[in-house]
């Protein structure tokens, strides 16, 4: 099998010849910024000179091909080309004495310390003040990109060559988590159950938002996408952020909508991302047209892999759940690593609907001994 064939035939829920391996291409499987560094000097590769970021925030870059092949990745991402359309409302950068600031096309603010700042945190959204309807309508939605045709060439090569492939970037986050980062936290959550009628609201025109954006996507890459992703976090460390009837009723149909329209669009396989405990809310997601779970965060509760595997398996796809990347990977041993990869491995990869990546991206502060403990234990156990 190529890598194509191996990833579709596990996303059908049937076992492939091995397990798919994604590290470093797809939705929160990829590398920050210096841990990539670390990987490069590993495997000697001393021609990165610029890294490619592919998201500021969380500092994350495009891993070369280079990379991906020494890996045995069987998935590579468009990296998308927008065309610019005009200048944007909010978009800014700036810094003062002790930090860099940055603010995204949706008013959302960040900040990164300039004395050892590894990420940009969240510090302020365009409408933390709306206190109404009227005050909701100031706000000023930025246009979906379009994309250069030039960058379909890419994926027609990735094609050509055996691989799967998937455009990872969203339009924006999802509906329960996009109004935290307009509004801020307190203001939303409190918005959604004293104010609905704001928040669909806002709802129907992220709804209509990311439609467009679909068309854009589809305009250019149409024919040769496998799995696209949409971001919305359902979940904390020990439960659901909000209520999974509140999940079910208000937030999902949204998605439920969107899936059917990227469907009718072209024959794709959509992930949600989705961190935390959403194991009460995972009915509710494959009801929506969700194919794919990812990051899959083994360590939150009634989160196990046997757990999920038994209950769900059938059903939806599980992408990441390979290694716990908030303690066992930066913290453990590389012994203890192996042994919770080949654990995780038996838990999940039984009758196929299984990608192997880690539990979200991997962070800068992973030693490069327990990452390629964790690897070589994959390559040893990927066999069916």
């Amino acid at each position: 099998m190529n890598s194509h064939e191996r990833v579709l035939t596990a996303l059908n829920h049937k076992e492939p010849d091995q397990i798919p391996l994604d590290l470093g291409a797809g939705c929160s499987c990829k590398f920050t910024k210096y841990f990539y560094v670390k990987l490069l000097d590993y495997f000697g590769i001393e021609d990165e000179e610029t890294l490619e970021m592919c998201h500021i925030p969380y500092q994350l870059v495009y891993a070369s091909d280079k990379v991906l092949d020494l890996l045995g990745c069987d998935v590579r991402a468009a990296r998308l080309k927008p065309i610019q359309q005009g200048e944007s409302y909010y978009a800014k950068k700036w810094d003062d004495e002790k930090s860099y600031y940055y603010r995204n096309n949706w008013g959302t603010t960040y900040r990164m310390p300039k004395e050892q700042g590894l990420y940009f945190d969240l510090v302020g959204g365009a409408m933390e003040d709306a206190e109404d309807e009227d005050d909701d309508k100031k706000f000023v939605w930025p246009t979906p990109d379009k994309f250069e045709m030039s960058a379909r060439k890419e994926l027609e090569n990735y094609c050509t060559a055996g691989y799967a492939t998937t455009i990872s970037e969203q339009f924006g986050n999802g509906f329960l988590q996009h109004g935290p980062l307009i509004y801020g936290f307190e203001n939303w959550l409190a918005m959604l159950l004293t104010e609905p009628e704001r928040c669909t609201a806002f709802m129907d025109k992220l709804l209509q938002k990311k439609m467009e954006y679909y068309d854009n996507i589809f305009e250019i890459y149409g024919g040769l996408v496998d799995v696209t992703s949409e971001a919305d976090d359902f979940g904390t460390q020990r439960g659901t952020f909000v209520s999974p009837q509140l999940i079910r009723e208000m937030i999902l149909p949204y998605h439920k909508k969107l899936n059917e329209y990227i469907k009718s669009k072209q024959e794709v396989k959509i992930t949600l991302h989705s961190c935390g405990s959403v194991e009460a809310a995972i009915p509710d997601i494959i009801q929506a047209g969700f194919d794919i779970l990812n990051p899959v965060q083994i360590s939150a509760a009634d989160m196990s892999p046997d757990h999920l595997k038994k209950q769900f398996g059938k059903d939806i796809v599980f992408w990441g759940g390979g290694i716990n990347t908030q303690s066992t990977l930066p913290n453990g041993t590389p012994d203890q690593v192996r042994e919770e990869t080949k654990r995780n491995i038996d838990a999940f990869a039984r009758d196929g609907g299984f990608i192997f990546s880690t539990v979200h991206n991997v962070q800068d502060d992973v030693p490069i001994e327990n990452f390629i403990a964790m690897w070589e234990t994959f390559r040893e156990n990927c066999k069916y």
